[in-house]
């Protein structure tokens, strides 16, 4: 199977980093894995959408990812910019949503795992992106890479002790998804 990942953030988010972050855990596992970033004139707070993809298998398609089957949601008030996290979205698809909404559904997805990203990450690391804490929930939700990988790949990108508590934030979010 292929994973093909669909990230929607803003700029200073994060997801870009994650992208790349899932990757490296993918490639640690043994697995093909490729993270295609979307770079324009994002800024801080703008939209930005990234793209990734995993398999047991060599990828050959070199593209932005248009029928995703796990969408990873970093702000859900992108919509009220017209910006539908569901578009292209493939039929049972998975939603990873960073939302404290308990009642946040999104009937477009077969499944939806909701997680207060930013609360996890304000409380354990201070005022930094979510980044590691939605690689966290999207690896309980998918199982698309373990969660040991993940903290490797985490402290690889992150060295020292700031790498150990990321890797932390990480490990809360997955337990907490």
């Amino acid at each position: 199977m292929m994973w093909e990942f669909k990230f929607y953030s803003r700029g200073g988010q994060g997801a870009v980093t994650a992208a790349k972050i899932l990757v490296n855990a993918a490639i640690l596992e043994g697995k093909f894995a490729q993270a295609i970033p979307s770079y324009g004139q994002e800024r801080k707070g703008a939209p930005v959408f990234t793209y990734a993809r995993i398999s047991d298998t060599p990828i050959d398609v070199k593209a932005y990812v248009y029928r995703p089957n796990c969408v990873i949601d970093f702000d859900p008030s992108l919509k009220e910019l017209g910006i539908d996290s569901a578009e292209g979205a493939r039929p049972g698809a998975t939603l990873v949503v960073n939302t404290n909404d308990a009642s946040y559904v999104n009937e477009a997805f077969g499944h939806v795992t909701r997680i207060d990203a930013d609360k996890i990450t304000h409380e354990l690391l201070g005022e930094v992106p979510p980044n590691v804490a939605m690689l966290g929930a999207l690896a309980k939700a998918t199982d698309c890479v373990s969660l040991d990988s993940l903290r490797k790949a985490v402290q690889m990108k992150i060295p020292g002790k700031a790498g150990e508590m990321n890797a932390e934030t990480c490990a809360a979010a997955y337990r907490n998804a």
